[in-house]
């Protein structure tokens, strides 16, 4: 075809062709109408409306893809491009959530105000503020993409804020209490005839490491010898969303962000209990359960819970060990990016944020010892 200009082309028949831009495919790209005419001109002449009422401005008007098909789509992509423990919690988002509350609109017909009702309707249900900001922070990236490429006029989210979530003050054992819980964990290890339990325990409450770390060390990430720990994986049950028989399977995937991966030093408490495991160790994994393979975190979960059972100590998260050992750095006064860095935070904020509380009594005490060296002289 022999172009005019203005998309206006003279086919191989003779006809004069004008093609529009009429709405867009869920990806975004342009879904294309056509009219045809004997004459250059009264193409022209017919196509003018078309291009003004399918124009830019009016976009907004014309896209009636529903939003489910593009959110789906969006979805789609993000599938074998993000961590895996990544995608299973945007699923969850999508299906559990945005679908619900926003699925059923066309995309043209979507506006800010649906979407802060959608909001309200998540605090309404019991949602926490934290649950409510991941899952504006994901249609956010959506509407955003969605207006870049075109499927929708504007980003609807744009200039919508959220509260910061407060942060709860984290539980801590007391030292009392982490001495009862590292003697059970102790007598546990040497009464299971040489198996790993309770030598999670000690890991946790001596490196800080995250239950989902634990499960996912091999003997190939602890140096025995100079006494360090490298964290390069983390262990999860995720869901399979369709890909295999099974609904769920336990994944080997890296940390949960880039500064988790990083090397523990190991005391030598902790390094005697290891050492002493790899000599009875059967498999690659340090946390060896049936048939030499992995043990997955709710089993640690479940077996602390029972520890504290037989220990008359009260009942707290396993989350709680990292905390502990948190809290114990900060009590000796070790430097607040130190303690980041061990626990593999992204940012000494972070740290702050969660142990302001200890870190708080350690700078009153440091004050105050100020203020006796002054009175002294």
């Amino acid at each position: 075809m022999a172009r005019r200009g203005e998309n206006i082309y003279k086919r191989k028949d003779g006809r004069w062709e004008g093609r529009y831009i009429k709405g867009r495919k869920p990806d975004g790209k342009a879904r294309f109408g056509s009219i045809y005419g004997r004459t250059y001109g009264e193409v022209k002449n017919r196509l003018l409306p078309l291009k003004t009422a399918y124009s830019e401005h009016g976009r907004e008007d014309v896209n009636t893809t529903p939003f489910r098909e593009y959110l789906l789509a969006h979805l789609a992509g993000k599938q074998g491009r993000v961590k895996p423990s990544s995608y299973d919690s945007y699923h969850r988002i999508v299906h559990n959530h945005i679908l619900l509350g926003l699925g059923k609109f066309p995309m043209h017909q979507l506006t800010r105000q649906h979407v802060e009702e959608f909001l309200s309707s998540l605090r309404r249900a019991g949602q926490s503020d934290g649950s409510v900001l991941n899952i504006f922070r994901f249609l956010a990236g959506v509407t955003k993409q969605a207006a870049q490429s075109g499927a929708m006029a504007k980003d609807i989210c744009a200039g919508i804020t959220l509260p910061k979530p407060k942060r709860k003050k984290v539980k801590a054992l007391t030292r009392a209490q982490q001495g009862a819980v590292e003697r059970a964990a102790t007598a546990t290890a040497q009464a299971s005839g040489g198996s790993c339990f309770g030598l999670d325990i000690l890991i946790a409450l001596h490196t800080g490491l995250r239950v989902g770390e634990i499960c996912a060390l091999r003997w190939e990430d602890i140096d025995l010898d100079i006494g360090v720990i490298h964290v390069n994986h983390t262990l999860a049950r995720l869901n399979q969303h369709g890909k295999a028989k099974t609904k769920t399977a336990l994944v080997l995937d890296a940390p949960k962000s880039e500064s988790s991966q990083r090397d523990v030093p190991i005391n030598a408490l902790l390094l005697k209990q290891l050492r002493a495991r790899r000599k009875s160790a059967a498999g690659n994994f340090v946390m060896e359960g049936r048939r030499g393979g992995p043990v997955e975190p709710r089993v640690l979960q479940y077996r602390f819970e029972r520890l504290l059972h037989r220990a008359r100590l009260p009942r707290v998260g396993y989350h709680t060990l990292r905390h502990t050992f948190a809290t114990r750095c900060a009590e000796l006064n070790v430097p607040t990016a130190t303690i980041s860095g061990l626990l593999g935070h992204s940012s000494i904020r972070t740290t702050e944020e969660t142990y302001i509380h200890s870190l708080m009594e350690q700078r009153f005490a440091a004050v105050y010892m100020l203020g006796k060296l002054a009175l002294a002289a």
